[in-house]
């Protein structure tokens, strides 16, 4: 009869460790990030554009990611430094082919050691294979 119990409760333990990811997350406004810093993309269509600068590495409209993120932006979109105006200021994303949309700096891009990893789940397995096996050899010796 124990063994079922601590069989039911390793069971439990491994759904415990499953990811949970049923929300979305809600954005304030269009974001682009780069060189380590959020941009607020507005309807401001720019004309003077300089050079080219990055691009779209990863999109979500999930969660934030690291690097040169965007939750609205698909991957490969492309940033452009704007005449006369710093970057730590200001740069244009382009949407199309001639189209520019500035985009204003607004703070220092988040990281996390969560981030570094690229994996939100880690943690979570890596502690349930521990319990579970720590488990199985507490079982195993305990049968002996």
């Amino acid at each position: 009869m124990k063994c079922k119990q601590i069989i039911a409760f390793l069971i439990f333990i491994c759904f415990m460790t499953l990811p949970n990811h049923s929300s979305a997350t809600k954005w304030v406004y269009s974001l682009v990030t780069w060189d380590g810093y959020v941009y607020e993309v507005t309807d401001e269509l720019i004309t003077e554009i300089d050079k080219e600068i990055g691009h779209v590495t990863s999109y979500s409209d999930m969660e934030q990611l690291s690097g040169n993120f965007s939750n609205t932006y698909k991957k490969g979109t492309k940033y452009f430094s704007i005449k006369g105006i710093s970057t730590e200021q200001a740069i244009a994303v382009q949407v199309k082919d001639d189209q520019f949309l500035k985009a204003l700096m607004r703070h220092e891009q988040q990281s996390t050691v969560l981030d570094t990893l690229q994996n939100k789940l880690f943690f979570p397995f890596v502690a349930g294979i521990i319990i579970l096996i720590l488990m199985t050899i507490v079982i195993i010796k305990r049968f002996k």
